[in-house]
């Protein structure tokens, strides 16, 4: 991995003072009164393979004498597109998946604890600290496949399927797209060999929904081959989901009518879910997700007034996940907006800012990005000036804050 703008900034300064990495170290550590940093992490930060957490972004600033908000903005990931290439090359590779004929049932592997631990960490912990955990997993499952044979390999090959989707989910929310689309492209190559229709088409479904802002055609052709992939073998809730991914898409795409086609498969579907009959790695999929997703799109296709019962539900205003919060809020103050409702915007988004920063999510930052944008142009009103303040004083712990300005 290349330096990220952080890394070749700590680096740059701490040579500027004479400090060995050893020493930066050992001056963090007095500082924060915590021996927990080495000189080791201090070299993985300057590599750009970890980011230092929130905590230590403020020492560090202590320590090398610079402002908080320079550091912050360092510390904004690698948002690069996509390649045009590398999306043609994974919708390519799906259209191969959907032509296959999966063979009969995948072989049966017996769960994985550490898969459902790391799935349940990303339930607190954000893809800025998350992400280089799955990837090393994903990296020692591939390892431990490549020399696999006969009945062994298949057994291996459920797993490097799903720490695959892990690893790109974390990386897409550690703002790392290309990274993301990797990881979920190798995963489908592997589903492919283990001809696991569910998961390959949780894949494809993972891929639109990071290709959602960025490339909605491509997503919404993503989103219906893996609807189409999951239409024999999927389950009721894999396929709610698949129906959900695919009307973001075309309401991103602008084509209100399979939009609103796409929701009203996705509500039946759901009516249908049963938690007890889903695989393992979709435990998270309940009908207040389902809901909370309809209304996101539902303020895509500038409909407010319909999405706000959905994003108010308070299952999702009383989430323990700063991510889920954060995200949500965001687009219940968007539907407030809506609606006119600036003063009880602001409220909703300010609980969202602070969701972010506990969140370490750059795919949360974005909401805070998103609201700031959209209240810019009030600044006659004392709410938005108070939101301002508060996104101000914040900028700079936020993951991929690069480009969060003043709203005043």
């Amino acid at each position: 991995m290349s330096p990220s703008s952080l890394g070749r900034l700590i680096a740059q300064q701490r040579r500027l003072r004479g400090y060995s990495q050893a020493r930066l170290a050992e001056l963090l550590c007095a500082a924060a009164g915590s021996p927990t940093v080495t000189r080791h992490e201090v070299s993985r930060w300057e590599r750009g393979e970890r980011l230092p957490g929130v905590q230590w972004l403020g020492w560090l600033a202590h320590v090398l004498g610079l402002s908080p908000t320079r550091l912050g903005l360092a510390a904004g990931p690698d948002l690069r597109r996509v390649s045009t290439a590398e999306v043609t090359d994974l919708c390519l590779l799906a259209g191969s998946w959907l032509r296959q004929d999966p063979g009969g049932d995948p072989q049966a592997a017996a769960p994985d604890p550490g898969i459902g631990a790391l799935r349940r960490m990303d339930d607190l912990v954000g893809g800025a600290d998350l992400a280089p955990l799955a990837a090393r997993h994903r990296r020692q499952a591939l390892a431990a496949l490549r020399p696999a044979r006969g009945t062994g390999r298949r057994l291996l090959l459920a797993p490097a399927v799903e720490l695959s989707q892990l690893a790109g989910w974390t990386a897409a929310d550690a703002g790392q797209p290309r990274a993301a689309l990797g990881a979920y492209r190798e995963g489908l190559v592997l589903a492919m060999e283990a001809g696991d229709r569910q998961l390959g088409a949780h894949l494809l479904g993972s891929a639109s929904h990071l290709l959602g802002e960025q490339e909605p055609g491509s997503a919404w052709q993503l989103a219906r081959v893996a609807a189409a992939g999951a239409r024999a073998h999927g389950s009721a809730g894999l396929r709610a989901l698949l129906a959900q991914r695919a009307a973001y898409a075309a309401a991103r795409c602008g084509d209100r009518r399979a939009a609103h086609g796409c929701l009203l498969v996705a509500q039946r579907l759901g009516e249908r879910l049963v938690p007890e009959r889903e695989p393992p790695w979709l435990y998270w999929l309940d009908q207040a997700e389902l809901a909370a997703m309809t209304g996101r799109c539902l303020v895509v296709l500038d409909r407010p007034l319909r999405a706000l019962p959905l994003l108010s539900r308070p299952e999702l205003r009383g989430s323990r996940q700063p991510r889920s919060v954060a995200v949500y809020s965001g687009w219940l103050a968007r539907a407030l907006l809506g609606v006119g409702e600036l003063e009880e915007a602001c409220a909703v988004g300010a609980g969202g800012v602070i969701a972010s920063v506990r969140s370490g999510s750059v795919r949360a930052a974005e909401q805070t990005r998103e609201l700031a944008a959209r209240l810019a142009p009030r600044q006659d009103v004392r709410a938005v000036r108070e939101l301002s303040d508060l996104i101000s004083y914040v900028t700079s712990y936020l993951p991929g804050a690069r480009g969060l300005r003043r709203l005043v």
